[in-house]
């Protein structure tokens, strides 16, 4: 017994100098049987490691860092829940899973760039008690582009300009970026960065002829882009490689119109490589609208200015919409170009692309399906109907307001007799007593639509205007406004007894909508369910409320049925 009891004590002793000895785990609080050592909450770690998932990531803002921070004794072993905080810096964000460590002695946090999409450098550091450890990771992406409008001036001309764009590692605009621009002697101006990622640095030129940097910096990135400054005649060298391949392109290529600012933009980007895909440099590119064919109207960035191509072989330009949409694909782009300089309004050379602009809502359609549904009292019959909006590329457009309207065009006389198992619309000839196939069809007697009986216009004279405009009901189910996939729902409900005895004109249009698209109708006779015609008993619609005509369907001298006229 003696020798189980010093087995036991031997063995404790055992455990707490795998612990790290007497000053290590509290042998009242540990627990025993894995590798990882100590896992007591008394522990003290004596090494924190931190591991991030990667070094870099862009500035889309939709990436993250993993951060891993990892406590440990002297010996490497993990210990848990110890205590660890994180911090960050440049502007960075962080999301911690835990305040101490886990089962397998880990805390991990995830690190987020933030709302500063600028290229930097991210310090995460991990802390716990006098323990600390960092890593850092590197955010990249950020373009900085210039343009110099024009590329050669002359010396104290004014009125020049360089247009600058930032964007991100996806090519998204960069607003609200500080930006900085020096030009040697001019000075320096700063800034911020517009809706488009823009930044237009306008100047005066030396007065001596050479060359001038204009250096701009935002994003954490810079761009230079050199201006010549030379007395009239002096050009930039012209191009002596052959053009092979000329490309232009508009993103996106579906832009919004501008009414008061000029925020909707697209950009328009050149590109002319030479043999064996190399870029070229210098070609000279003039953009326009090739004429304009639609009459859409806007402007570019670089007005009618020549631009060159850069050292990648690309010429950039933005294209400004102005107040005016345009159909699908309406406007076409081209980037006239040369070698050599060419005068404004040729066209030496050119490739092409098409855009569309879009401002209102432009087409609008109406439909259903073959349903007929019973209403909440089971007097009245509902027929649904879809309306979708879409602008002029196709995009659907959603917040749109619908105005539904109903107009019942013509009523039916007659009634339902059963053949053959099937309720049928007749009506009997009086005299020959000779079955028609199809009911009296009469027009609208309310002839101007305002709801008020005038002379000549009661043709029955039984002091109905008939169909009664409440014949038949009209709503938006739900919202009024078309959602996100621009569809809204309208239905039309009537009375049993009317199904099939008027035919109606639903009109709906989308406010604001632009063009002749803005409307559309749907006409059908008031539906009856299928159910209805094959039943033992007779339908609520067996009788027409409009008469049942005892009067010969031959033509009064409007061309309007003399039955239309008969009380019956």
């Amino acid at each position: 017994m003696r020798t189980i009891k010093g087995f036991a004590a031997l063995s404790l002793v055992a455990l707490l100098a795998a612990c790290g000895g007497g000053g290590g785990c509290d042998a009242g609080a540990s627990s025993f049987g894995n590798n990882s050592g100590c896992t007591s909450a008394s522990t003290q770690a004596e090494k924190l490691v931190l591991q991030l998932s990667t070094n870099n990531i862009g500035n889309s803002g939709s990436q993250t860092v993993v951060a891993t921070a990892t406590a440990t004794t002297a010996g490497g072993q993990t210990v848990v829940g110890v205590p660890v905080t994180f911090a960050v810096d440049a502007n960075a964000i962080y999301t911690p899973s835990a305040t101490a460590t886990n089962s397998s002695g880990n805390v991990v946090a995830t690190v987020a760039i933030g709302s500063d999409r600028s290229n930097r450098v991210v310090t995460v550091t991990a802390l716990s008690g006098a323990l600390a450890a960092t890593a850092s990771f590197s955010v990249t992406g950020s373009k900085l582009k210039g343009t110099p409008v024009p590329a050669v001036v002359l010396p104290s001309s004014t009125g020049n300009k360089v247009d600058f764009r930032l964007v991100d590692a996806n090519d998204n605009p960069m607003p609200g970026q500080a930006i900085s621009v020096a030009a040697g002697s001019l000075g320096t101006a700063t800034g911020v960065t517009g809706a488009n990622g823009d930044f237009t640095y306008s100047y005066s030129a030396p007065g001596t002829a050479g060359t001038l940097d204009v250096t701009a910096t935002a994003g954490g990135v810079s761009n230079t882009q050199t201006v010549l400054i030379q007395a009239v005649g002096a050009t930039i060298p012209p191009v002596t490689t052959s053009i092979l391949s000329a490309s232009v392109s508009a993103n996106p290529s579906v832009v919004s119109t501008n009414t008061d600012a000029t925020n909707n933009r697209t950009e328009i980007r050149a590109l002319f490589l030479g043999a064996n895909n190399s870029p070229i440099k210098n070609v000279r590119v003039r953009f326009d609208k090739d004429l304009d064919v639609n009459s859409i109207g806007g402007a570019f960035s670089t007005d009618f200015s020549i631009v060159y191509t850069d050292t990648n072989g690309i010429a950039t330009s933005a294209y400004i919409p102005g107040s005016r949409s345009s159909p699908t694909d309406g406007v076409t782009i081209r980037a006239c170009y040369d070698a050599v300089d060419f005068a404004a309004g040729s066209c030496p050379n050119s490739t092409k692309t098409s855009l569309t602009v879009v401002s209102e809502p432009l087409a609008v359609t109406i439909g259903s399906n073959e349903k007929i549904l019973t209403g909440g009292s089971d007097l009245t019959y509902i027929r649904k109907f879809v309306v979708l909006v879409v602008d002029s590329s196709g995009r659907a457009k959603g917040n749109v307001e619908i105005v539904p309207s109903v107009d019942l065009e013509y009523f039916y006389k007659g009634f339902y007799e059963k053949e053959g198992g099937l309720w049928v619309s007749v009506v009997r000839d009086p005299l020959t007593n000779v079955v028609i196939r199809a009911p009296i069809s009469c027009p609208n007697e309310d002839v101007n639509r305002n709801g008020v009986l005038e002379t000549g216009e009661d043709r029955d004279d039984d002091k109905v205007l008939e169909p009664r405009k409440s014949d038949v009901a009209v709503s938006m189910v739900g919202s009024t406004k078309t959602d996100a996939s621009g569809l809204a729902i309208l239905q039309i409900e009537y009375p049993k007894n009317v199904a099939s005895w008027v035919r109606v004109k639903i009109l709906v249009s989308a406010a604001g909508v632009l063009g002749t698209e803005g409307r559309a109708s749907w006409t059908e006779t008031l539906a009856v369910p299928a159910g209805a015609l094959t039943g033992d008993g007779a339908p609520a619609f067996v009788l027409s409320p409009y008469g049942l005509v005892s009067t010969p369907a031959t033509l009064d001298i409007n061309g309007v049925p003399l039955a239309c006229s008969d009380k019956n």
